[in-house]
């Protein structure tokens, strides 16, 4: 009776493992692409952004580019994808994304910066505005820095990435290492084009005042500059980029006029490069950054730059005066720096009940940096710090760093920093 049986059951373990197991959707046609999440967002603000054709084969890894590019935009705090066979035999491909933080109530909130101090900021900002993606922001603050301002900025406002923005801001703060109350006044306008989602230039028009009031002497400076930038960008992913490279060039002109006639030529070079570590249970990174500035012409202590803080080499705290006269090496308008970081996500970013998005991850790094015209090994700083990254809406990612600050191989200063983005 057993031996009877057998070749039935066999017959229909087969047919079943033949009707069941998951069939090649790389080998089916692509006849429809939908979207599902975006309550705002205008429909072709993400159809925009996706490159598979329709009517082809199935093509995963142009899928995943397609969602990278739609979590680019920044305003989703989640970006999936699905696969649905159809009657036909032809694929449906399906993205389920779900809406950031679109707006902020007019909201009063403390905020820190590294050399200007607390301030008291009132933001109202519309993320994602009139759904197309836009961004409106109407801010003030009193405190360590005093400002109000209106910035815009439209990434596609004609087509083909073509992009706007626009800046009007006035800003009073103390420029700590100088002891100088500064009053600043710009206007900014700006557009830019993107060439085959890799090469992306800028260029704007700024008006600006600056006037620096030190120890009674007011000195003023009116000047206008011109501005240019190209990218070529393979990030993956840009608030937390997996692989990828990203290199910039930039060219700033400033020209100034009635009480300061001066011309400076700014010039600055950025290299960063991201390698995903394999055979890693979780995401781990290795990042590296160089950057180098160069002026011409005209330099002022007014317009001078400093090594160390959380943006160029973590361990030394963001200058005062004490340190303006007993560092000067730290000092000057030319400088070089580099940073490593090796980063792993210790928790995914996801989304919490109440929509807000979060995740935890750990960082271990070191910069080292020099201004160009101190050519003596000790003018060279280093530091070597840990740090944690939390995925925020909005701004990407908040960054808290911990480094000791080394020059000619000792310690010579320890420092905590906040950050909001990556450092690179």
């Amino acid at each position: 009776m057993i031996l009877e049986q057998r070749p039935l059951g066999l017959f229909l373990f087969f047919l079943s493992f033949t009707l069941l197991k998951p069939q090649n959707t790389e080998n089916r046609i692509l006849s429809k692409i939908i979207i599902e999440g975006n309550n705002k967002t205008k429909d072709y603000i993400l159809f925009r952004e996706i490159h598979h054709p329709l009517h082809e084969l199935i093509d995963s890894v142009q899928i995943e580019k397609d969602r990278n590019r739609l979590d680019n935009l920044g305003i989703f705090s989640d970006v999936r994808w699905q696969l649905l066979p159809i009657e036909d035999g032809s694929i449906v491909l399906k993205y389920i994304v779900q809406e950031s933080i679109q707006k902020t109530p007019p909201a009063v909130f403390p905020t820190y910066n590294e050399s200007k101090g607390w301030s008291l900021n009132a933001l109202w900002l519309f993320n994602n505005f009139r759904g197309r993606n836009q961004i409106l922001a109407l801010s003030g603050s009193i405190g360590g820095e005093s400002t109000y301002g209106l910035s815009f900025k439209d990434p596609w406002i004609l087509n083909d990435h073509i992009s706007f923005s626009l800046d009007l801001k006035k800003n009073f703060y103390v420029n700590r290492f100088l002891d100088s109350d500064v009053e600043l006044n710009s206007f900014r306008i700006g557009l830019g084009r993107w060439f085959k989602h890799k090469i992306k230039t800028e260029a704007s028009f700024l008006l600006e005042s600056k006037i620096f009031n030190l120890e009674s002497d007011i000195t003023r400076y009116k000047y206008f500059s011109t501005y240019l930038n190209i990218r070529y960008d393979k990030r993956d992913i840009f608030w937390n980029p997996g692989e990828g490279v990203l290199l910039s060039s930039s060219l700033e002109y400033r020209k100034g006029y009635d009480f300061h006639i001066f011309q400076t030529l700014i010039f600055n070079q950025s290299l960063s490069l991201y390698i995903k570590l394999k055979n890693i249970q979780r995401k781990g990174v290795v990042a590296l950054n160089g950057v180098l500035e160069k002026k011409f012409g005209y330099k002022s202590k007014f317009f001078q730059d400093y090594i160390g803080g959380s943006n160029t080499v973590r361990g030394w705290r963001a200058p005062d005066s004490e340190i303006y006269s007993s560092e000067p090496f730290r000092f000057g308008h030319d400088y070089f720096h580099t940073s490593i970081e090796y980063r792993y996500e210790i928790i995914p970013k996801y989304v919490t009940a109440s929509g807000i998005e979060s995740g935890l991850g750990i960082a271990f790094f070191s910069d080292n940096g020099f201004i160009i015209r101190n050519r003596a090994s000790e003018a060279i700083l280093s530091g070597y710090g840990f740090g944690i990254r939390v995925p925020f809406p909005i701004v990407g990612v908040l960054r808290f760093d911990y480094a000791m600050g080394l020059n000619s191989y000792k310690v010579k200063s320890n420092s905590l920093h906040f950050g909001i983005g990556q450092k690179f």
